[in-house]
């Protein structure tokens, strides 16, 4: 963890009124982005840390669909928002010798939210974060509840890039995809695969153990999380 700050980003929120400017600068260590043609961007996942006030002013920006500025290590500045109906929650990190807690706020979008299990059956986009291959046949199949076991990821992860179904999204702390299918043709595919032997269906009958993805985001959160404002 050592030199750890040189390692986040900054997420800058301005807006100017007739009588005032808003100007907040908070300090971002992870980050999912996903450029758009227009030369902005969605932001589908956000994680930054700052006082009471500077986190209560993003999250309240973010709640009214405001742009925001993002940089940090290899990501030029670019503008983004979070879209809408974006899911947000705050918390306290506690730092030793600090007398008052950092404040800690983690936004996703409605895409990102939406990848839970059973949560938009019918989408044709997965936006995950990070690319292990296991990981990815897990959250797909959790996601759409189909039928598979560890041992297929790389066939799996061949068949999204031999279809050019999986695309690397720009991420901070985090390696993000989108994968891009939906349940009912991930379904096809491992018929056909088992159809014609490439991939196949455990000779006994034994609980399902997947690996441990704790280090999807390089490390477990600390502090505790509350306030939900989805």
């Amino acid at each position: 963890m050592k030199n750890a700050h040189l390692r986040f980003g900054t997420l800058r929120y301005t807006r100017h009124t007739h009588d005032t400017t808003i100007d907040v600068r908070v300090r971002m260590d992870r980050l999912i982005l996903e450029p758009r043609q227009d030369g902005n961007a969605i932001a589908h996942l956000i994680s930054v840390v700052g006082n009471d006030a500077d986190i209560g002013g993003i999250w309240a920006a973010i709640l009214d669909g405001r742009t925001f500025w993002l940089e940090g290590p290899e990501l030029e500045i670019v503008s983004a928002t979070l879209g809408d109906k974006p899911q947000c929650w705050r918390g306290s990190i506690p730092i030793p010798g600090r007398k008052r807690p950092l404040r800690h706020l983690v936004a996703i979008s409605r895409e990102l939210a939406l990848t839970a299990p059973g949560g938009d059956n019918g989408s044709r986009r997965t936006i995950l974060c990070g690319d292990d291959p296991a990981f990815v046949l897990y959250r797909v199949a959790q996601r759409f509840g189909l039928p598979v076991v560890p041992q297929w990821a790389d066939w799996f992860m061949e068949e999204l890039e031999g279809r050019k179904a999986i695309a690397p999204l720009t991420g901070l702390g985090c390696s993000p995809v989108v994968v891009k299918g939906t349940g009912k043709a991930f379904l096809d595919w491992i018929g056909k695969a088992v159809k014609r032997r490439a991939i196949r269906l455990p000779d006994t009958k034994q609980p399902i153990r997947w690996p441990s993805f704790d280090g999807i985001l390089g490390r477990k959160s600390t502090g505790q999380t509350a306030d939900s404002c989805n």
